[in-house]
């Protein structure tokens, strides 16, 4: 496809040149498919496009980059059924604490387990010469607005330095996060890039697990077919 147009304010490409392997999680929505089409444009050789498959998300746009890239890395999660179901049977006590404003996503875990969790295991993204992609943006949650501010004004608590920075590494892991939409400070890409990734991945849309606790907790109907599976699922569990 043509070269995608650059909307990573304030990002420097050329800091990526002293990574040998850059490895791009994607999950087959509009930013983490961007910039896995953006950077291959610059690095080639060295982009891997990484999935921590849920079957629960997969969809035609990981498909397709899947068929097209040899290199593409899937990590399959443990007991992945037991840890969605353990989450909606949390939706009880979210509601308390949502009711006392004393919510936090940490109480339904799937993403941190089926996710960061597993691709934490794995020492392939633990080497010096490697950097994983994130294509988290401000807009997309409280959360993330405010750990990218931390990183943007150098205050995050990990940032030894003090310094702004759009790489982190994670204590846990020892691994190497890069956030290049850190500045991005809008909640959608522009409708001229929507419109060329369109054209090589024409059912391209948000991703997002089509079984969710946070959806119905919220009441997302906007979210369509995902909403409805999330709260018949919750209705099979009891918890409606």
């Amino acid at each position: 496809m043509a070269k995608l147009r650059n909307v990573l304010n304030n990002f420097d490409l050329h800091g990526l040149n002293r990574f040998e392997k850059i490895y791009v999680l994607v999950s087959g929505g509009f930013d983490s498919t961007y910039l896995y089409e953006f950077l291959r444009t610059y690095f080639t050789d060295r982009i891997i496009p990484v999935n921590c498959y849920n079957p629960y998300e997969f969809n035609e746009t990981l498909k397709k980059i899947s068929k097209n890239d040899d290199n593409m890395i899937f990590i399959q999660p443990d007991k992945y059924k037991d840890v969605i179901k353990k989450a909606f049977l949390n939706l009880p006590r979210a509601r308390e604490l949502k009711k006392n404003k004393k919510y936090s996503k940490k109480i339904f875990p799937c993403c941190y387990k089926l996710k960061h969790k597993n691709i934490e295991k794995d020492n392939r993204f633990k080497t010096e010469k490697s950097v994983i992609i994130s294509g988290i943006k401000r807009r997309d949650s409280r959360n993330r607005f405010s750990f990218l501010i931390q990183m943007a004004r150098g205050t995050f608590k990990t940032l030894k330095d003090g310094k702004p920075n759009f790489y982190l590494r994670h204590k846990n892991s020892k691994m190497l996060y890069c956030y290049p939409f850190r500045d991005y400070d809008k909640r959608e890409l522009p409708d001229d890039i929507k419109d060329e990734l369109w054209a090589k991945y024409p059912h391209l849309q948000h991703s997002g697990c089509s079984l969710c606790p946070v959806l119905v907790l919220f009441k997302l109907v906007k979210e369509g077919e995902r909403y409805e599976r999330s709260v018949q699922y919750a209705k099979n569990l009891g918890v409606m």
